[in-house]
């Protein structure tokens, strides 16, 4: 006797995922993160609020990638908890995450994409665990991510030495990421950015109510994995 068909869908409702892409500074985070946006209109990105002067002689546009302000306007949204995280990586810098646009994301299931360093990706996955997924991305060799430091002209001195040393700290969280990839190929790793993405879509703890859907259509039965007496086989002619 055939089943009759129950009205369910096996699709799942679309859940919100953040992209952290991490790793030290000059490895061409914010240049992949650029091309992502442009190439997918869908996926948002959220600035970050900070305290330092913008770039002037930088050769990445930072245009919509943060907000400037003032020690005293910064610390007055830390007193109301406007941040799903902030940060003092250096003297009389700080950075923080609007926690807001975030809850936003999540109630619409819109994924968001995020340029960070390794501690900003680490806190923020303590707040969004279900959401977060962790890209480190980083140069081909140690010495080409140093040259690319150097050649950012963004710091000098003590503070290039300091952002050097950032960098060997930021190797050493690696293991705390999902996923790995080496830029040596903007094209090739904005490819694997986005196929990273589309594996995210379709994991299951992503999609909602598919798994108990089919759980609750499914009847309960076990599965014989074991043949102890290797007897099974000899059972099915008799």
């Amino acid at each position: 006797m055939p089943l009759e068909a129950p009205q369910v869908s096996f699709d799942g409702e679309p859940t919100s995922t953040f992209f952290v892409v991490s790793g030290p500074g000059g490895t061409g985070k914010t240049t992949l993160i650029k091309r992502w946006l442009r190439d997918c209109p869908d996926l948002g990105y959220v600035p970050n609020v900070t305290t330092r002067t913008p770039r002037s002689s930088s050769a990445v546009d930072e245009s919509g990638f943060y907000e400037f302000v003032s020690r005293r306007e910064f610390q007055e949204l830390v007193k109301a908890e406007a941040f799903a995280q902030w940060v003092n990586p250096s003297e009389g810098k700080y950075y923080g995450t609007p926690i807001e646009p975030l809850q936003k994301a999540i109630a619409a299931g819109k994924d968001l994409v995020f340029d960070y360093t390794p501690q900003l990706y680490i806190n923020l996955r303590r707040q969004f665990k279900a959401q977060v997924v962790g890209i480190f991305v980083i140069p081909p060799t140690f010495e080409e991510l140093l040259s690319r430091l150097v050649g950012r002209g963004t710091e000098q001195g003590e503070e290039l030495y300091i952002k050097q040393q950032m960098a060997l700290q930021d190797l050493s969280y690696i293991d705390e990421h999902e996923y790995h990839v080496v830029n040596k190929d903007l094209d090739r790793s904005l490819e694997v950015l986005k196929s990273i993405r589309t594996a995210e879509g379709h994991r299951l703890t992503r999609l909602g109510s598919v798994e108990s859907t089919c759980k609750r259509l499914s009847p309960r039965s076990m599965m014989f994995y074991y043949d102890p007496l290797t007897e099974r086989v000899d059972r099915i002619s008799q």
